[in-house]
């Protein structure tokens, strides 16, 4: 198990390596990139900045630590070695929006020991500082903006806050009786991190995420935790929101591969108590053919 001073130098060095990315990044910000696809019709864009940004950030960890495993989104080298520490990291969230001069995005830095995140940082543009921000935590030692201790309230539900919302969520989530009507005052920004940040800095009251990968996830849920927030994940077996304590991959060891950790997927609301807890109370999820139904619906009604 890692000790206080191990945890706190590596929180300092998740601190300085999501600094530094954020600031390469916003060398590239708002200049031509050459851009290639991961999936088809033009999704899941990644730049000259993802790669920059994913080639330091994996260099520097390697270097620092050459014991710990290291899962990237944008690259599976050394997928299959297993470590009791694992960094994970997003080199760019929210590439999309980077793309189109939108500044809602962040470089994503996960710590995990054995599945379960003990250290974090996240990276995001400011319009208070033009060197950003880096929003971070390690388990037990709170979570902080920069310098600032960040300390959620006791909300009350969400009436006229904030929430952060996947786009097209009428279609995925199902809702018990009057919920619709008060799920605060909806945002979807396309950067999961972000939301999740924004969810620790008490922002959003609270963030729901559909179906997310771990990269996507990972850093956001120990800043909500640490914060003072709560993590609720759904879980299938039985269906039910619960609360989230690590990754937990089915067939995987007591630490998982990278390659193993690469195929968590899960949805998760987090935020101030009293607002998770009044939103999963009664939200469940459409069942795939309703979802359909409702697509060709939707369909059908634009071209009429």
């Amino acid at each position: 198990m890692l000790t206080d001073p191990e945890l706190r130098e590596i929180e300092a060095s998740a601190v300085e390596l999501a600094r530094t990315a954020g600031k390469l990044l916003l060398g590239y910000f708002e200049r031509p990139l050459h851009v290639t696809y991961k999936a088809e019709n033009n999704r899941s864009p990644v730049t000259d900045a993802d790669k920059a940004s994913d080639d330091y950030l994996r260099g520097e960890i390697a270097r620092r630590f050459p014991e710990h495993a290291v899962l990237s989104e944008e690259s599976e080298d050394g997928a299959d070695r297993a470590a009791a520490v694992t960094w994970v990291i997003d080199p760019l969230d929210g590439t999309t929006n980077f793309l189109n001069g939108l500044p809602t995005f962040g470089v994503l830095i996960s710590v995990l020991e054995q599945g379960r995140p003990v250290a974090s940082a996240t990276f995001l543009p400011s319009v208070t500082n033009t060197e950003g921000r880096v929003v971070h935590a390690r388990a037990g030692g709170g979570a902080f903006d920069d310098d600032v201790r960040l300390s959620l309230d006791e909300a009350e539900e969400p009436l006229r806050r904030m929430s952060a919302w996947p786009p097209y969520f009428l279609r995925m989530f199902k809702f018990g009786p009057q919920l619709r009507r008060r799920l605060g005052d909806v945002r979807s920004t396309g950067s999961a991190g972000f939301e999740l940040a924004m969810a620790a800095r008490g922002v959003f009251d609270y963030a729901t995420l559909n179906n997310q990968w771990i990269w996507d996830a990972a850093s956001g849920v120990l800043l909500v935790q640490e914060a003072g927030g709560v993590v609720l994940s759904y879980e299938r077996h039985p269906k039910r929101w619960a609360p989230f304590e690590r990754f937990v991959v089915e067939q995987a060891g007591e630490s998982p591969t990278p390659a193993e950790l690469r195929t968590w997927r899960r949805s998760i609301v987090v935020g101030k108590r009293p607002a998770v807890e009044h939103i999963t109370s009664g939200l469940g999820f459409q069942t795939f053919t309703v979802r359909r139904l409702r697509q060709r619906i939707s369909g059908l009604l634009r071209r009429g």
